[in-house]
């Protein structure tokens, strides 16, 4: 979003798609405590990195059919550098499962990337286009 705001910072958000690598959530949680330096620097680097908690943000704070997030859970963690056929197999056909359990929210996104845009909105795109192209220049320039 911070980035689109940059680049278009008088363009409307309209919508934003979330393409995860997948995660694994372990049914075994770690009740221990460490209180190792390796450990307290992990632990701040996951919470800087949990796409999921900035997913649930978003999910909150955008209006609906705004923001679409796509990230499957594994049944294993595979690492994102994983070469062997038998697990590259399994992650395609846990990506395959994903896309059939998610079709009806795809087909949602579809449809708003492909609106038309109406008449009204064409107009104003080029009356944005043509002001961006023309300013800082003196007035008469744009006669």
């Amino acid at each position: 979003m911070h980035e689109c705001k940059c680049l278009w910072p008088d363009v409307p958000l309209e919508c934003i798609v979330s393409l995860g690598t997948g995660r694994y959530e372990s049914d075994v949680k770690n009740t221990m405590t460490y209180t190792s330096l390796k450990t307290k620097l992990s632990n701040v680097i996951n919470s800087a990195t949990d796409t999921e908690e900035v997913h649930i943000m978003l999910d909150g704070l955008l209006p609906p059919d705004t923001y679409f997030r796509f990230n499957p859970v594994m049944c294993e963690n595979i690492p994102l550098d994983e070469s062997r056929n038998e697990k590259l197999d399994q992650l395609q056909l846990e990506g395959l499962k994903y896309i059939e359990r998610n079709e009806e929210k795809m087909k949602k996104l579809a449809k708003i990337l492909s609106q038309e845009k109406t008449t009204l909105q064409k107009i104003n795109d080029w009356i944005k286009l043509k002001t961006d192209m023309y300013e800082g220049l003196p007035f008469f320039s744009k006669l």
